[in-house]
């Protein structure tokens, strides 16, 4: 019988699809009060549940006729639930969308109305897909059509609505910013070519047809020139009085900040590159070539309209082809940059192989030497002298050699240099603020490991911003790696007489500490644990922590080893199965397959028996006497839910299965409050018998006590797994 919250979700289903059609026919008459426009701003928040939800409801559904899941009450349950609620949430996404359509700066038409309809159309095929699942004409074909057909709405109402929040051609951009041909210089428009497309970039995803946010559209020069709600954006020969300029240049924690926060900022360039055209007040169609050589507007049009070179020129000389390769050595590398190219790049390696006059014998291509590795040598004071005579170097790396501040000094005359790494050395935060300063061409400092902190570090990233600082900062705890869990390395965590205990972890030379009594392990008081010594004989309770030199030691493993000595023959199921929780029949007290009380993992459905208003009642026949002292089983306890240990335990055995004996009675120990959910072993002990038969009765709860919010009513009962010894 449908559940009335069920009920009701299907009404608002209804009456959402009712009118959300009506707003999207009658929009041109409606007016959103002020009261009302936060609920529409809520969507770009609330459209990423749908969407998440949509896409695994419709993946379930298109799989819901396959034979492994066909018959399945639990899947298709939970199908059902789960595209009612996406459905429910993608409602009330388009309700909150069509809400803050009807705000200023959103015109109508174009990708505006597609997204709208794409989105509205979602809803309603959903809405239909959730109707018609149940009825008869709702076949394998008409569900996996309706749901493709389903998700290529979802992907088009997407589509569209990046459109709108990141401009055309927002997915394809890079490949298209990729494939697009650099303008010649001499055909070049000022406008066309250099101010059209920063704001294509930065500016157009709010200020378009679609979207004109502060009726302000930029996409074409009309639209630029009119301005919007707050006036014209420039002054023709006056930066310093445009509106444009001042938004742009606003902090970014100041409101009117365009571009707003979150969304790509300008450049300086940029910035630079605006404030010289409404400087110019040229006109539009300008070409660059025109421009006085000496203007800035052309000077800085040359940057961005020249393409970024695959290899710098070099304007020096090959070197001798003799001089490259008598330099070539077992610990020298001497090669060209690329094919045909003068410059040279040079790696030192083998420590011991080093010399000063390693360096010295270099100065034989000196002009030609742009790349310098001389990682972990040891390099000191002395030889940065003879470096500072590579007048055409462009990077130096020297990470892990023997130098100090006071070397530095000597870098100051490479006016090349780019590219400069002192990663493991011992300069300090006083010598690389004198090298930065007098050294301003610098683009790339690698600090890794060096005596300067991260403050140090902050300031002269603040201080020199042109400069890429790639550095590490003090160490603190939460830098500190911590190892994950140790395992259980075992095939299986049962065993029938002895099982070797075999501990593992994915990271090498870990050591592992463990117990097997309950306590917390720790590095200091817990046994090590070393393959092959520890020998068990009867089910334990393990925990294992993972030390190892440098990292965090893990969090505790926890899991249970059990014993089953004896395996029955046979088993039969002498009662009746919960439908929801069938497992594998009898089958699934010794199938060594475990269940979980997590919800995500098909365990969680597939793994557990379970026994609602009825006894458990199993019979374990065995083709020679076993002589029996203990009945264990592997329980699931929820106390939030109705899943509880059974009240008791009855074991009976016997030669004959039509006279057997009361052998042993336990009752098992009850949560006395609502918790979290656990897995319990239950264990009923009773003097040792023999015997070929032995029968377990297990009795679910029948009245749930008062202290849980289901008090009164039954309990059911969830057993994964028993144990015999």
């Amino acid at each position: 019988m449908k559940s009335r919250l069920v009920g009701i979700a299907e009404g608002m289903l209804f009456a959402g699809n009712v009118l959300l059609l009506y707003f999207l026919l009658f929009e041109s008459y409606l007016s959103i009060p002020v009261w009302l426009q936060p609920f529409g701003r809520m969507h770009p928040l609330m459209l990423h549940f749908p969407v998440a939800l949509l896409l695994l409801a419709l993946l379930m559904e298109f799989f819901r006729f396959s034979p492994e899941y066909r018959n399945l009450p639990f899947y298709k349950n939970f199908t059902k639930y789960l595209m009612l609620v996406s459905v429910l949430t993608a409602l009330v996404a388009a309700l909150m969308g069509i809400f803050l359509s009807l705000e200023e700066g959103y015109a109508g038409g174009g990708t505006l109305d597609w997204h709208k309809w794409s989105g509205a159309g979602l809803v309603f095929l959903a809405s239909l897909l959730y109707a018609f699942r149940d009825h008869r004409i709702y076949t394998q074909h008409v569900a996996r059509v309706g749901t493709g057909i389903t998700a290529l709405a979802l992907v088009l109402a997407g589509h569209f609505g990046a459109t709108l929040t990141h401009g055309e051609n927002f997915i394809l951009g890079p490949i298209l910013q990729a494939r697009t041909v650099t303008v010649p210089f001499d055909e070049a428009e000022v406008f066309d070519h250099l101010i059209l497309p920063v704001l294509e970039k930065k500016c157009n995803s709010c200020h378009n047809p679609s979207k004109s946010k502060g009726e302000l559209v930029m996409t074409t020069a009309e639209g630029l020139l009119q301005g919007g709600k707050t006036g014209v954006l420039f002054v023709d020969g006056k930066p310093e009085e445009s509106l444009l300029l001042e938004r742009i240049h606003l902090p970014e924690s100041e409101e009117e900040h365009m571009p707003p926060t979150g969304k790509p900022q300008l450049t300086d360039a940029e910035k630079t590159l605006l404030a010289y055209w409404i400087k110019a007040n040229s006109p539009l169609e300008t070409r660059v070539a025109t421009l006085p050589v000496s203007d800035s507007l052309r000077m800085l049009a040359v940057d961005f309209l020249s393409p970024t070179p695959a290899e710098p020129t070099y304007e020096f000389p090959h070197a001798d082809p003799a001089a490259i390769q008598k330099l070539n050595s077992e610990y020298r590398s001497v090669v060209p940059l690329s094919k045909d190219s003068p410059a040279l790049d040079v790696t030192l390696f083998n420590a011991s192989k080093y010399t000063a006059g390693s360096l010295e014998e270099l100065l034989a291509v000196r002009e030609q030497v742009v790349g310098l590795h001389l990682a972990k040598m040891p390099v000191t004071d002395a030889e940065m002298k003879t470096i500072s005579r590579f007048e055409n170097l462009l990077r130096l790396n020297l990470n892990f050699s023997e130098i100090t501040g006071g070397g530095l000094r000597e870098l100051t005359g490479l006016n090349r240099l780019r590219h400069l790494s002192l990663s493991g050395t011992a300069v300090d935060y006083a010598a690389v603020k004198e090298l930065v300063e007098k050294m301003r061409g610098i683009r790339t400092l690698t600090l890794w490991d060096t005596p300067l902190t991260y403050a140090e570090v902050d300031d002269l990233r603040r201080e020199y911003p042109g400069m890429d600082w790639v550095s590490g900062r003090e160490e603190t705890p939460e830098d500190i790696l911590q190892l994950n869990l140790p395992g259980l390395a075992n095939a299986s965590n049962i065993f029938s007489d002895t099982m070797v205990l075999s501990l593992g972890h994915p990271i090498q030379d870990v050591e592992i500490r463990f117990t097997l009594d309950g306590s917390e392990p720790d590095r200091e008081n817990s046994e090590a644990f070393v393959p092959g010594e520890t020998v068990l004989r009867e089910g334990k309770l393990v925990k294992a922590r993972a030390y190892k030199e440098g990292w965090l030691g893990s969090e505790v493993a926890t899991f249970n080893v059990y014993q089953n000595r004896y395996l029955p023959d046979s088993v039969i199921l002498l009662s009746r199965l919960n439908r929801v929780h069938p497992a594998n029949g009898a089958n699934t007290f010794f199938d060594k397959e475990m269940g979980t009380f997590n919800a995500n993992s098909p365990a969680w459905a597939n793994n557990w028996a379970g026994f609602f208003r009825n006894d458990m009642e199993l019979l374990f026949r065995y083709d020679e006497a076993v002589s029996v002292g203990s009945i264990s089983m592997r329980v699931l306890v929820e106390p939030e839910t109705n899943i509880l240990p059974p009240s008791s335990i009855e074991v009976w055995g016997g030669d004959d299965p039509d006279k057997l004996k009361l052998v042993g009675k336990s009752t098992p120990k009850q949560p006395t409050e609502e918790g979290k959910p656990y897995i319990e072993l239950v264990t009923c002990e009773f003097p040792a018998f023999e015997g070929k038969y032995i029968k377990v009765v297990a009795k679910p709860v029948a009245k749930i006590p008062d202290w849980s919010r289901r008090k009164g009513g039954a309990a059911l009962l969830l057993v994964d797994e028993m144990f015999v010894n």
